[in-house]
């Protein structure tokens, strides 16, 4: 697939990225919620950016963890699902 050079900017650096294009806008959101974050973290008197982005970085896979335990429990939730209709129509087809 065709890559794209795209240029971000996250505390005050440019970064030049070559993204598949359809992770284009993907990309230029993720770089813009890392903006944002920065800027809640500053309002709340960590100016050490360095500080700061480790802080975003935790809060990412904090979050990510999360998610991935969620994604866990509803597959659970479907296999069991899944699991009591096999118990109730397998009989039936059985017969």
């Amino acid at each position: 697939m065709e890559e794209l050079p795209v240029r971000v900017k996250i505390a005050d650096r440019t970064y030049r990225l070559f993204v598949e294009k359809d992770s284009e806008t993907t990309v230029r959101e993720a770089a813009k919620l890392i903006q944002e974050e920065l800027k809640r973290y500053r309002e709340m008197g960590i100016s050490d950016t360095q500080e700061a982005l480790a802080m975003v970085a935790f809060d990412c896979l904090v979050t990510k963890l999360r998610g991935e335990k969620q994604v866990q429990r509803l597959q659970q939730m479907v296999f069991d699902k899944i699991t009591q209709l096999d118990k109730v129509v397998s009989p039936v087809i059985s017969s």
